[in-house]
């Protein structure tokens, strides 16, 4: 049966300390580069999604890719599948999105993919809602656009056996976009900017959905299959262990 606790307990202990991630655009179209198959000796990256403060009502769009890329330029694919995401709800939460498991190694670089074919966008005007949208600075409207994460010299993602390496991506709308509401419907001019951390903000809960998979009472922890908030049925996004404690709360 589905797992949605309202406590918001914490991972296994020993994620790496926080560092800031350049994110450049790298343009529209597809990410390209080989995939490494995964291996028996993996780790696991759990990867969240976040946004900022801004004044969109809704901004859902589909993430069809999400890689991460060693020093020689070999990749590997963290998402089993598209996830649909409305970021506008992520004001005040991060949503772990996948539970990756990838080969161990030194993580210097990566891309997301998002899709806008099929978005769902509104703005807040006059305190109603407007639909959207999104052009890029030429005027033409978004189909895909990818944009390349590039971590800072010095602050690699490590991925090690038996620790979970956390990497939060914020995406922010309010500095990404600029708003023509003149249009009918509006145009909203994209030029997508990150910030992605190797912890999640520290001021937003970090939600976990998915299905129930074991327990653990003599470690006091249970495990769950990654089911992204508006994924509805079908693939999971890998598994995720929750740790609780003494202050854990529960709801039923």
């Amino acid at each position: 049966m589905p797992a949605q606790p309202t406590a918001w307990t914490r991972f296994a202990a020993g994620l790496a300390a926080l560092a800031i991630l350049l994110v450049t655009l790298a343009g529209c179209g597809g990410g390209g580069g080989s995939s490494t198959a995964p291996a028996a000796s993996d780790g696991t990256v759990l990867i969240g999604l976040t946004d900022a403060d801004g004044d969109f009502l809704h901004y859902t769009v589909d993430v069809v890719s999400l890689t991460l890329e060693k020093a020689n330029g070999s990749t590997v694919e963290t998402l089993p599948t598209a996830g649909r995401l409305d970021f506008a709800g992520y004001r005040d939460l991060t949503e772990l999105f996948t539970a990756a498991r990838v080969p161990l190694g030194t993580y210097v670089a990566g891309s997301i993919t998002l899709d806008y074919s099929n978005a769902d966008l509104q703005v807040e005007s006059a305190g109603a809602p407007v639909p959207a949208i999104a052009v890029d600075r030429d005027g033409n409207a978004l189909t895909r656009y990818t944009l390349r994460i590039q971590l800072a010299n010095g602050r690699p993602l490590v991925v090690a056996p038996g620790v979970p390496a956390l990497l939060s991506v914020d995406f922010d709308l309010d500095a990404s976009h600029e708003v023509d509401f003149t249009q009918s419907p509006a145009l909203v001019t994209t030029a997508p900017f990150l910030v992605a951390e190797l912890e999640p903000v520290a001021e937003k809960e970090l939600r976990l959905r998915g299905l129930l998979q074991s327990v653990d009472t003599a470690a006091a922890g249970y495990t769950v299959l990654v089911r992204p908030w508006h994924q509805h049925g079908g693939a999971t996004f890998g598994t995720a262990t929750v740790h609780t404690g003494d202050d854990t709360e529960f709801e039923i």
